[in-house]
């Protein structure tokens, strides 16, 4: 079975790839709603994935998406060991 990503990880990831992207051309590239994006770009910021460096650019949080990382292993492990 396979699992549709959601928009926001699909964001993430193809700012990931593209981080060149803001919001407005993260919607054209992916073809989706630009308040959608906008608002998914504010989540991952208040993740701690992205940093907003000025309107309308963006830049990958790596000690954020380090410890988002660690976090989701250690309540995996902790699933797994029940």
């Amino acid at each position: 079975m396979v699992e549709e990503k959601s928009l926001k990880e699909t964001v993430f990831t193809t700012f990931l790839a593209h981080p060149e992207l803001g919001p407005k051309e993260m919607a054209e590239y992916l073809k989706v709603n630009y308040n959608s994006v906008k608002a998914i770009y504010a989540k991952l910021c208040d993740d701690g994935l992205l940093l907003r460096a000025s309107r309308g650019e963006y830049t990958t949080n790596i000690p954020g998406i380090l410890i988002n990382m660690l976090t989701r292993i250690e309540a995996l492990e902790r699933k797994l060991g029940s």
